[in-house]
């Protein structure tokens, strides 16, 4: 199976590419609304309609990037491990050569590969978040390799780890919320404040050295972004995830990024579309910098 390229783009081989497009429709663990394996590729249609020139800030990115769409790394039937383990041996070769890897979910799970194929490079990188869940639980249905579990295998890997725009929790998580070191959430009810929302991005200007970026598509709240497999209300604006995103570029390397957990709706474009225009917006913000 082959996508199309992301933005309609030319084909360049991946060899050739500074930055790369990975496609990951892994689907295993969701508990809710399933399709999230069909996101990868709904994310890239869609940015065939995305305008090149950036309204904001008056420049092409996708002419001064050499960027690749990879072949997308179909889903391990030999299950969650297995699959975790056939994303680090693709993604790891492409960190150590200093190649930025953004990948399309699928489910969260993936991240954990992703983080840790990059961890190799860059051992004092912060994680950042958007998520509407605090993904934290020890384990979810049996396994600790459940979407639901994402965040807190991330933790686990020994880096700090910032969560922002959570607005469900169970107790457990609860708990493990109020005592865990390298652990800061910012609550979504808290960042629609402007008080709570200056804390966050002061403190995302005050993080040091390079940083790894998940989405979890439901961080964005349903009137911006319904088709997700577990919407919450009451989440983040399109503005508010831009101002994540520059504000994290601006103050230090993006080393790697995800957008995970878009399941499409038949004959509904809005949120595919507003994936992709995000994702061209973090390829911009980050190779600004650069």
């Amino acid at each position: 199976m082959a996508y199309s390229t992301f933005l309609d783009l030319k084909f360049l081989p991946v060899k050739e590419a500074e930055a790369i497009i990975l496609p990951i429709p892994y689907e295993a663990t969701v508990t809710y609304g399933g399709n999230t394996r069909e996101g990868p590729e709904a994310i890239i249609l869609a940015s065939r309609q995305v305008e090149l020139w950036d309204e904001e800030d008056n420049w092409d990115p996708s002419a001064h990037i050499s960027l690749a769409t990879a072949n997308p790394i179909t889903p391990e039937a030999a299950g969650p491990q297995a699959m975790l383990e056939k994303i680090r041996r693709t993604v790891q070769p492409w960190a150590g050569q200093g190649k930025l890897v953004i990948a399309l979910g699928g489910e969260h799970t993936i991240t954990v590969a992703l983080v840790q194929s990059v961890q190799t490079k860059y051992p004092d990188l912060h994680v950042v978040a958007l998520d509407a869940h605090a993904d934290l639980r020890e384990s979810y249905d049996g396994s600790k390799l459940s979407h639901a579990c994402a965040l807190r295998r991330l933790y686990e890997l020994g880096r700090p780890l910032t969560i922002l725009g959570v607005r469900s929790y169970s107790e457990e998580e609860y708990q493990l919320l109020r005592v865990a070191p390298r652990l800061t959430v910012f609550m979504a009810r808290d960042l629609a404040t402007p008080e709570g929302w200056e804390k966050a991005v002061q403190h995302l200007q005050d993080i040091r050295g390079p940083v790894y970026l998940t989405i979890d598509l439901d961080a964005l709240d349903p009137a911006v972004l319904p088709a997700v497999g577990t919407p919450e209300p009451g989440g983040l604006t399109y503005r508010q995830v831009l101002t994540v995103i520059r504000t994290l570029a601006g103050r230090g390397p993006i080393i790697g990024a995800d957008l995970v957990e878009l399941a499409p709706i038949p004959g509904h474009r809005v949120s595919e579309f507003t994936a992709a225009r995000l994702l061209y917006k973090m390829l911009g913000a980050i190779y600004r910098q650069r």
